[in-house]
Parts: structure tokens; sequence; C-alpha cells
């Protein structure tokens, strides 16, 4: 019986911490299961801004993290899909145990390791944006910023059969890029003059201004420009004229990269969904069809102090962080 919970919180601003926390013995729901925490991974985003308090006001202390891979414990009498022992990816927090409804979570095809699976809730980021699109294979598309979300990005925009020219100014972000087998990589669009004007798509997972602008100057007439990346905060001092004049001219439709503007689940005249692009994603990963291998390095959930601060000023080398719940 589960007495106690631990969880990792932001407990005030560039503050985490490793916390003990109240688990409600209720009983098991019919739709439900409880797991333990193997692993889970950070999204250096979305995490970055409650962590950083970008926005202001923010209330703390804050659960955080959306993705985590757990060892069922129970199941609910309606549960089919999984039995005890089997793995699950979750979008569940940072902490050790997860009650989970049936709708919540998706089976990790076997044999999969869990520090692999649990990074398959990140190429689903961008894949919204792919399905979206109404520009196919076999034209160009850029992609910017190569975090974890970008990083995936590129490698599915590849596998499906795009021409992907990433972009980074981080050299260590090129380098890993490189190693996952992306063919076209430079530090900004700059570098590549010949793709000015050829490009049908573009995909910014930086969330920042300069990226986007850098972007629009290299689509081709009627491209598509996705947002991917949350702007958290401003970073130029441009005005929104020369943007909106390239947009206007360039005929560039702008679409917002939110990845739950597809339902959570498919139905039958909407075959596409979140939970449908994870699965996949993960099925990739399996088969080697996207590589994961040493994009990551993995810390115990007691150094989330250091973890995240380290994120915050640039000094982490790997593209994610993943935290080992059999270490607490």
């Amino acid at each position: 019986m589960i007495q106690t919970n631990q969880a990792i919180k932001f407990t005030g601003e560039q503050q985490a911490s490793l916390v003990q926390c109240d688990w409600e013995p209720l009983p098991l729901a019919a739709d439900e299961i409880i797991g333990r925490t193997i692993v889970s991974l950070i999204s250096n985003g979305s995490e970055m801004g409650a962590y950083m308090d970008y926005s202001g006001g923010m209330k703390y202390p804050v659960e955080t993290g959306y993705a985590a891979i757990l060892e069922v414990l129970e199941v609910g009498e309606a549960v089919t899909n999984v039995g005890k022992g089997e793995h699950v990816l979750a979008l569940s927090p940072h902490q050790a145990y997860s009650r989970v409804k049936f709708s919540d979570y998706i089976p990790v095809p076997a044999g999969m390791k869990p520090e692999h699976a649990v990074i398959g809730r990140f190429p689903a980021v961008s894949m919204t944006s792919m399905i979206h699109s109404r520009i196919r294979p076999t034209e160009s598309v850029m992609v910017t910023g190569l975090g974890v979300v970008g990083l995936m990005c590129a490698q599915v925009m590849q596998h499906c059969g795009y021409e992907v020219y990433a972009f980074d100014p981080n050299e260590g972000r090129r380098a890993t890029a490189r190693s996952c087998g992306l063919r076209h990589v430079y530090a900004s669009p700059d570098e590549v003059p010949g793709l000015k004007g050829t490009a049908g798509l573009a995909m910014d997972c930086s969330g920042r201004e300069e990226a986007v602008y850098s972007l629009i100057t290299n689509l081709r007439k009627g491209g598509d420009l996705y947002l991917i990346g949350v702007p958290w905060y401003r970073s130029t001092e441009k005005f929104a004229h020369e943007l909106l004049r390239s947009i206007f001219y360039g005929f560039i439709q702008v679409n917002s990269g939110f990845e739950w503007s597809l339902p959570r689940h498919s139905s039958e005249f909407h075959p596409n969904s979140s939970h449908g692009s994870i699965r996949k994603a993960m099925e990739w990963i399996r088969d080697g069809l996207i590589q994961v291998e040493n994009i990551y390095d993995i810390y115990a959930p007691s150094a989330c102090g250091e973890v995240y601060a380290g994120i915050a000023d640039g000094t982490l080398k790997k593209t994610c962080v993943i935290f080992d719940w059999s270490l607490v």
C-alpha cells in the first residue's frame, strides 16, 4: 500500500526541490491504473516558463512535468490493454507514483528502454503541425531551434520524406543533430543562400523572434510557417512591420503549432490524434528511425535543483535530461 509520494516541484522562482507529498488512498476506479515512475523527462521549454516565471505572477509551489514511463502496479477492472508489471507512457508530472485514467496513457512497445520510450512524448509536439500543413514531401522544410522538440521535429520530417534544413546557433546542438543523422545542419539560414525563396515549410521550435524573421525571408511564396516554440519573452528590438510586410507579399500562411489542436484520441472521421502521434513516435524510436542515443543525461530526482539551474544558465550539455526514479 502506498502511504506517501515524492514529487519535484518548483517551490519558488528558480527553485526546484524533491518534496514529500500526500498520496490519497482512494479506491481504484474501474478505468484507472496506479503506476510507479521509472523515468520522467524534462521539457526544457514548457518547464522553464514556470521555473523562470517569464509571464510573472506565478503562484508557487508548482507541480511540473508531463512525460513519464510508469510500471503498472494496479489496474482497474475495466482496463484491458495493460497488466501489472507492464510499462506505459503517461502525461504525468515528475513524481514517484501516479494514478492515471485509461484515456491518459499509452502502452510502451515491448522491449523498449524506458529512457528511450519517454522521449516518444516529444516528436508528437511537432507532428501536429506536420499533419495540419498543406506542404507535402518532398519539399524543403526549415526547422529552427534544436532542443529536444526541434531535434525530434527535424528527424520526423526527414523520416517522412521532406528535405530538412535544421538551424541552431549552438554548436553542441548542431553536433548532436548531425550525430542523429540529420544531413543539413547549420547555425542559420544565411549559411545556405541557395535555400532562399525555395522552402515550402518553416517550423520554429525556438520561440525566438529572430528565428522567425530568418525563416520568413527564406520561404517560397505561399509557404507555411508554424510557430511551435512558445515565445516566452521578447528577445529583439525589431518592429513588426518588416515581419508583416514579408508575410503579406509572400502569401505566407502563419499557424500556431499548438500541439493540442489535434484531439487526444482518434475517431472514425478524425484518424490523427495526439496519442496516435506519441504511439507512432515510440515505434519509430524503437525501430531506429528516430535516433535518441546519447542525446540525454540521467540524474537522480534529488538533483533537480542543480538540473533546472543548469538548464536555465545553459551549462548542461546534452539536449535533454531524464530523471531516474529508481534512485529515490
